[in-house]
Formats: C-alpha cells, structure tokens, sequence
C-alpha cells in the first residue's frame, strides 16, 4: 500500500506532463480541413455512386482549378516568417521536433510562381479525368472532338491547365487549344457581376474572443511576452495550409503552432467570408449562380427530348463559381445563417468551405435513362446530393426540369451590362458601406 501511494504522484504528474506537452510532429492524423485551402481527396468520394441498371446519356461538370500555389500577397507575407522563426524563444511550449522544423523552415516560392498550378493540382485533375473516365464509360467511349464534349475555362492559367490535364487523362490527348470564355460570358463570369460589400459579421468575428484566443494562445506557445498582429497568424496559417495541400502527408512547420480548435476558429472565419461574398448570407449570390444553373438545365432539357447535344459539358473555374452553383442548386443551405456571435451553435453547419469548396472542388450532374425514364443525380465533390423537396439523389428529370424552370425562365437569370452598373447595383443595396466593382476579378 505504501509503494502505491509513493508512486501515483509521479503518475499523475507524467500524465498531466504527457497532456500538455502536444507535439504535431507525432500527430499520424492531424486536422485536414483547411477551408478553401482544404485538399481535394480530404473530402471527395471514396466510393463508386454511378448507377449500375443506368445508361449515363450526359455528364454536366463545373470543376474548380486544382491545387495552386499561394497568391503574391500570401508569398509575401509567408516570406516574411522568416522573422518570427528566429525569434521563438526558450520559453516556447513546442516539443523538440516542432521547434526545430519551424527554426529549419525554408519557403522557397517566389513572385514568378504566384498562383501557378503546382504538382498536386496537376493530380488532381489527372485523378479526376481518369476516374470518371472509368465510372462513365457510356460518356467517354468516344476520341475528344469539340463538338461531343463541350469544353470552356476561364482565362486564368491555373484552370486551362486543369482543362488541359482533365483531358489528357480523360482522353490521352493533348488539347493544346483549351476554348476560354470571352467577356460576354455570363455563365463563368461570376465576377464582372459581384458586389463586394462591407463584411460586418466577419470583421466582429475577427474582433470576437474566438480569434483573440487564438492569437494569444499561438504568441504563448512560441514563447513570446506579446501578442502577434492577426495577420502574423494568418500567414502561419497559409503557411501550414498550404504546404500541407501540396504534401498530404506533410507535417508543415508552423501547423504546429496551431490547436485543432484553433484550426477550428480560422476555418470559420474563412467561412463568414465566403457565406457573404458567394453564399447564402446575400440572396444576390443566387442571381449570380442561375446562369450556369441554367445551361446546366438546358443541356438537359436538349439532351433529354431531342437526344442531341454533347455526352460531357465540362467547364473549368474558381471558387466563386463552385459556390454560386451550389448556392442557386439549393445545396448546403443552413436554417440559422452564419453570424460572428454563433460559432459555437454552428459547428455542424452545412456551409463548409472545407467540403464545399477545397482546391479541385467541383459541381456535377448525370442524366441518366433507367428503364426508360429519365433521372438525374447531383453531385458536389462525386458526393450525391438530396433533392431536399422530393427526398431522392436519384429523382426523376420532369420533377428536376419543372422545378428549375420559374428560376432558369426568369428574366433575372441573365445579366445586361446597361442596366448592371455600379451605380444600380450600389442602389439596390440596403448596406450602408458598400464597395461595388463590376470588373473586380476575386478568383481563389
């Protein structure tokens, strides 16, 4: 009984030691959400959802770009970490492996490789075209030509080159003449046409003790007597998330500064800013995803009666336009909107950037023939989605085809530039500060 007693002290001591003494570099399964940063395969399909007993008679694809290097901005201020890892001190709370990966830490990047696609981009588009190859073989059965798949990309490099590598593995051909859409393209030009309005909800959160927390508990651990800027932290963050999008199973530097619940916090954040600029929290982001909604229904519609037009419509984007697809579709639509005072409430909410939109994210569609009828299955990320009104994945074209018609009809679901200028828009805003710029290019 003595000898018991004796030992439970340096026990409970080890244990309480053990606890608090959290080293990343030992983590087999760090947090993998990263919100639009988050990689493709964290949060794709990981099974076959095809139908069997259905002939696939058209495959409608909106893919974002693949993975991509971070923005000039980012590289910058990525770069200037450079400071900060020399200035970690004694009293830091990291283990040995995560303090010395962060004094060793070397970015390489430069302005010159700003945005570009980089390895893993260039698998994930791979992977994408090699698989739906495979689990639609009634679409891919015959030699790429313009006219049976419909191909489109924005112009930025980034999402040609995901076009590029989609077809080379779809098809094994090099089409080195990707089409890209011009300036009266409404369907992919989500923002000649977006409002960017003051972010309230997202400023208040940044001001919220969710992200005060975080930034004291990232200075703490480095050791330092001070907080750090938010932007200071930002960068670690893209830092971390970035690395680890290119190197799945990397344990990049400065990920270890960072709590699951602090991985939490940051992911909401980019969440309140996306809900605003491309989602629910401005009913005028539907408007924006009906285009592309509609020549997703009227390429059914043709296909469907007529039995005409291509097997693949494949176009290629952003972020802006995966979300506004989503968004006009219905899907992911939380009954409680994000707010800066409910994170805590929200924490099983539908709108993820994580899920929604991580790098190769995409937006899909198969019309199908079962047994004579005509069905159709949504899919965000190869993950079929319910038709909340019907109850079905797998729901039958009319029901589909009339409930998008009052939207796809509508003449609100085009955009003219003459009565689309910043003064109309600006007008028809109840938003006090409001920013409108009908050419500003937001592509992430």
């Amino acid at each position: 009984m003595r000898f018991i007693v004796t030992i439970l002290p340096l026990i409970i001591f080890s244990c309480i030691k053990c606890e608090s003494d959290r080293c990343f570099h030992q983590d087999d399964h760090p947090y993998p959400f990263f919100a639009s940063k988050t990689a493709y395969s964290y949060v794709s399909a990981k099974q076959n959802y095809t139908q069997p007993n259905c002939k696939t008679l058209q495959l409608w694809l909106l893919s974002r770009h693949g993975t991509r290097n971070p923005g000039r901005d980012s590289i910058d201020n990525i770069s200037n970490l450079n400071e900060y890892k020399n200035n970690i001190t004694n009293n830091s709370s990291l283990c040995k492996e995560d303090f010395e990966a962060i004094k060793t830490w070397v970015f390489n990047l430069t302005e010159k490789d700003q945005n570009k696609l980089n390895s893993q981009g260039v698998i994930d588009l791979s992977s994408l075209g090699l698989r739906l190859q495979s689990l639609y073989k009634d679409i891919f059965d015959e030699p790429y030509n313009p006219i049976t798949y419909n191909v489109l990309s924005t112009t930025k490099e980034r999402s040609r080159d995901s076009a590029f590598y989609f077809l080379k593995s779809a098809f094994n051909v090099n089409v080195t003449d990707i089409p890209l859409i011009n300036s009266d393209d409404i369907k992919l030009n989500v923002s000649k046409f977006q409002i960017v309005n003051d972010n309230k909800e997202l400023k208040q959160f940044r001001s919220s003790i969710h992200i005060q927390d975080v930034i004291a508990r990232v200075s703490k651990i480095l050791g330092l007597d001070h907080n750090l800027a938010l932007s200071t932290i930002k960068a670690m963050y893209n830092s971390c998330r970035y690395e680890r999008s290119v190197d799945l199973n990397s344990h990049p530097a400065w990920c270890a500064v960072f709590s699951q619940e602090d991985l939490e916090v940051l992911e909401y954040d980019e969440d309140l800013k996306y809900y605003y600029l491309n989602g629910y929290g401005d009913s005028y982001n539907e408007r924006l995803g009906c285009p592309i909604v509609k020549d997703l229904i009227n390429n059914f519609s043709n296909k469907s009666r007529t039995q005409h037009g291509p097997k693949g419509v494949f176009y290629f984007g952003h972020s802006s336009n995966v979300f506004s697809a989503i968004v006009r579709l219905g899907f992911a639509r939380d009954t409680t909107p994000l707010l800066s005072s409910n994170f805590n409430d929200m924490r099983d909410r539908k709108w993820k950037s994580s899920y929604l939109s991580p790098f190769a994210s995409n937006v899909m569609a198969a019309l199908y023939e079962c047994h004579g009828e005509k069905k159709v299955t949504f899919f965000v990320n190869e993950v079929p989605m319910m038709v909340e009104k019907y109850g079905c994945t797998l729901c039958p074209w009319t029901l589909i085809e009339n409930m998008f018609d009052p939207i796809v009809s509508s003449p609100s679901c085009t955009f003219n530039e003459n009565n689309s200028s910043a003064s109309r828009l600006c007008a028809a805003s109840n938003i006090l500060f409001l920013i409108c710029l009908l050419n500003f290019v937001y592509y992430s």
